[in-house]
């Protein structure tokens, strides 16, 4: 089935394609009704979902123009909204021959059940005869012609020279590995015309390469034309199609220019590739990266980038903007009392109990956890009470999860821009501060930041001294945590961690002062610390004789923003005599997304020294396959989050052997991180993942401890 969507914002365009394609749809977008009107012209499509406020033509045009045209009226048509949602507006609209009128945001299994409803009920049209184009079978290479040709080589042969007898068999060869080989092959005439196709994908329909070029999804239409009209060779243009089964499917086609003994321009000949999946899978990677898998809410990274661009807007416009932070109150209970499922359930009704309320321009994110932000564009504080005691009054009210009543509330915390800071991340600090107040307060209530929260920045800065008095008083102290081959168990090498051990509180948690440490250049100094503890402590080994395999340190993002970065990475390991090819460097994702000047100065510089550098949680919000190449990383780290799921998750184990694969096409070292049972070993072991860490095999160890392993 194909489905037309007209929807003119780029995120919701973007998600409903991504869902409806995964759920086996061709689907063909645009971003105005004009557009979406234009292309029915002359092709067919099953379902229509469009948007009503949109530019140049608004959705009710668009139904309004469909329902007249006799070979389009049956056409059924959906309409997608968040602004129009009145009883009158969808009384007008079906007026006009709607099909449906959904309201935004629903969650994604609703939606798809409501479209399924519509194929259900409306019956199979077949396209009129005057819409569409497709190939006839002359392009298809002539059977009876192919004999000809054979039986003409079979008795050539016996007429040529020895060397006339190895060139036939050197062509034998490769009319062999084509026929075997995945790509299919193509040619073309002087005027662009496709006039032979040898193991093309079923459905192609494609009769020029001024067609392809029209339907060239990773370059510009116009640029790929200009690159025909001059003759001139190309390479990996991928194009897109719907194969006989009514799906979607992507070809990366290449191409080069043939010319005659008089440097006359005779055609074209090249190949192509069905791509489909790595297009699939890199969209799926680019989703992940942006939205929450779960919800399907925009992530922290998505949340971040409009939170910057809202304040960015608002300083131009002299208006105020809201940042509220939202966590479920006793979420913990009932995810450990009724499982990790009904947990899972909970957060997708929250999610949509909030998202019922918002206004069109609110836009709600999930930061992980029982987290979530959204940032109110325009809004005033007396906007933003109103609408947090709606939420607060809402959620009184118990969940349906698995046929029980489950009682959830919610506490939330405010912050406004510019009244309370300018500064983004100091926005979110200040909002998730005034959340713990109403958490203190008693649960399921809100509470607005003012300069009374300070008590907590006090906290702050207690920890913050401490920290300076740690690293004065050689109060910190490294583990090592073993890497090891996940067949034999053979040490490959080991991740270096910082503890605490205070003198009156004991030893402190790494996740209780790291994030102070980030806010401000303590993160560097530890950094340093910690290898220069790790160069001394190599050096040592290498001097008992211990064959030490290559060690790895974390580096904070802050750390790599720093100007003085390169300098401790020269003098630190030179001080000991510790070549940098034995230290692998850990990046976060996060570290890379802001691309600076200093950013790449200090990449570059980490793979001329040769360092080799890990990319840190991989898959965890931010990931890139642009990454991964532009900063040439050695190694990715599955992140631990995706191990844990292993055993019960089919979509975990899908990502982790999408991981393997695309670490072995880009010849990247891979590490499995967090293992911690048998079944997670195995299954990471048959998914191809070779060196492997966790509790499973060791927990993070002193160095005493550690030589055991450097024995074995």
């Amino acid at each position: 089935m194909k489905i037309l969507i007209a929807e003119d914002d780029e995120n919701s365009r973007y998600l409903l394609e991504t869902i409806l394609t995964a759920d086996g749809y061709a689907v063909i977008s645009f971003e105005n009704g004009l557009n979406a009107l234009q292309y029915l012209q002359t092709d067919f499509v099953d379902l229509i979902i469009a948007d009503i406020l949109m530019p140049e033509m608004d959705g009710y045009g668009l139904c309004r123009a469909v329902k007249q045209n006799y070979l389009l009226q049956d056409t059924p048509f959906i309409f997608y909204t968040a602004t129009y949602t009145s009883a009158q507006d969808e009384q007008f609209a079906l007026s006009l021959g709607a099909t449906k009128f959904l309201v935004k945001p629903m969650l994604i299994p609703e939606l798809l059940a409501v479209v399924a409803e519509v194929f259900k009920t409306e019956s199979i049209r077949k396209p009129p005869k005057n819409l569409g184009l497709s190939l006839n079978s002359s392009l298809n290479i002539d059977e009876q012609h192919v004999e000809r040709v054979r039986a003409k080589l079979e008795k050539k042969i016996h007429e040529l020279s020895d060397e006339q007898q190895k060139l036939l068999a050197s062509e034998a060869r490769f009319r062999d590995f084509a026929e075997a080989s995945a790509d299919w092959f193509w040619e073309s005439d002087q005027n662009l015309k496709i006039n032979a196709l040898a193991g093309s994908p079923t459905g192609l329909n494609f009769r020029s390469l001024t067609e392809l070029a029209k339907a060239c999804h990773s370059h510009n239409t116009n640029d790929m034309l200009k690159t025909l009209e001059a003759h001139q060779n190309f390479a990996d243009f991928v194009v897109r199609f719907t194969d006989v089964a009514g799906k979607l499917a992507y070809l990366r086609v290449s191409g080069k220019a043939v010319f005659d003994k008089d440097a006359r321009f005779t055609g074209y000949r090249g190949v192509g590739r069905d791509v489909s999946d790595m297009v699939a899978l890199n969209r799926r990677l680019e989703f992940i990266a942006t939205h929450d898998e779960l919800t399907g809410l925009p992530n922290r990274s998505m949340l971040r980038q409009h939170l910057e661009h809202t304040l960015a807007m608002a300083a131009r416009s002299g208006q105020q903007v809201l940042l509220l932070f939202f966590d479920l109150d006793n979420f913990k209970m009932v995810n450990d009392s009724l499982g990790h499922e009904a947990g899972d359930e909970l957060l997708i009704k929250a999610a949509k109990r909030i998202t019922e309320r918002v206004r069109a321009t609110d836009v709600l994110a999930r930061l992980g956890g029982d987290e979530f932000v959204m940032v109110m564009e325009g809004a005033s504080p007396q906007d933003g009470h109103r609408f947090v005691r709606d939420i607060i009054e809402a959620f009184a009210q118990p969940f349906d999860i698995q046929q029980q009543s489950v009682y959830c509330t919610v506490s939330i915390g405010v912050s406004v821009y510019p009244d309370d800071t300018k500064d983004p991340q100091t926005l979110m600090g200040y909002a998730d501060l005034a959340m713990y107040r109403a958490k203190q307060n008693g649960r399921h209530d809100f509470e607005f930041y003012t300069s009374k929260l300070n008590f907590i920045a006090h906290q702050w800065l207690e920890m913050e001294h401490g920290i300076r008095e740690a690293l004065k008083d050689q109060q910190f102290f490294v583990v090592y945590q073993p890497q090891v081959e996940n067949q034999q168990q053979q040490l490959v090498g080991m991740e270096v961690l910082i503890r605490w051990r205070h003198p009156e509180r004991g030893l402190i948690s790494p996740m209780d002062f790291i994030k102070i440490a980030e806010q401000s250049s303590l993160i560097n100094q530890i950094g340093e610390w910690v290898l220069d503890a790790t160069c001394q402590q190599m050096r040592a080994w290498l001097d008992q004789g211990y064959k030490v395999p290559r060690v790895s340190i974390n580096i904070s993002a802050r750390h790599i923003r720093s100007e003085g970065f390169c300098e401790a990475l020269l003098t630190i390991p030179a001080k000991y005599q510790i070549n940098p090819n034995r230290l692998c460097i850990e990046i976060t994702e996060y570290a890379l997304l802001e691309e600076m000047n200093i950013v790449k100065k200090n990449m570059l510089f980490l793979k001329e020294a040769g360092f080799s550098v890990s990319l840190d949680d991989f898959g965890m919000g931010h990931s890139s396959l642009l990454y991964l190449k532009r900063w040439s990383i050695d190694e990715v780290k599955i992140d631990r989050s995706f191990i844990e799921g292993l055993v019960g998750s089919e979509g975990d184990r899908i990502i982790v052997k999408a991981m393997v694969s695309l670490s072995n096409a880009l010849s990247l070292k891979l590490v499995g991180e967090g293992v911690e049972n048998q079944q997670q070993a195995d299954i990471l072991a048959a998914s191809g993942c070779i060196v492997v860490q966790g509790y499973f095999y060791s927990p993070p160890i002193e160095a005493s401890q550690m030589e055991s392993w450097l024995k074995k």
